[in-house]
């Protein structure tokens, strides 16, 4: 038997790319599939890759790269930076922030609201437009804090 997301999830999501003005092409399915499947994790282009040559091999890893980029720039991902490796990707479809340990690795989520009053003050005191969903705060997690005391 062959697991994998709901043909409904998928749907739902290749509607927000039509939406968007986006043409659903078969990488691109393959790409939200690899990205639904993998949902709640940290997947790079490469994992993403591996994913979808899986289900289709002829699916380069350049032509995941780009499809990544596309569906960054019509809303549909988002791209975030851990800390010093790779930008991973997640859908746009649970915004949220994250935290990285410093220590340990671990990755937190974060409420997407947050920052709201950070970016509110950003806004009114010098005109600036806050967009936090693409960079990680590092600090320490609770547990690496604990095992200093």
């Amino acid at each position: 038997m062959v697991h994998g997301p709901p043909t409904q999830a998928i749907d739902d999501v290749l509607a927000l790319v039509r939406e968007g003005g986006g043409r659903v092409t078969t990488a691109r399915r393959a790409v939200i599939a690899a990205l639904l499947d993998g949902s709640g994790e940290h997947l790079t282009a490469e994992d993403v890759a591996e994913r979808v040559q899986r289900q289709h091999p002829d699916v380069h890893l350049s032509t995941v790269y780009r499809t990544l980029d596309a569906l960054d720039d019509l809303g549909v991902t988002n791209h975030v930076h851990l800390g010093h490796g790779p930008s991973t990707y997640h859908l746009a479809t649970d915004p949220h922030h994250h935290a990285v340990c410093n220590g340990c690795g671990t990755v937190v989520h974060l409420p997407a609201d947050l920052f709201d009053g950070v970016a509110e003050r950003l806004r009114a005191g010098v005109g600036f437009e806050l967009t936090a969903p693409h960079f990680s705060l590092p600090g320490r997690c609770a547990d690496c804090v604990s095992a200093d005391r």
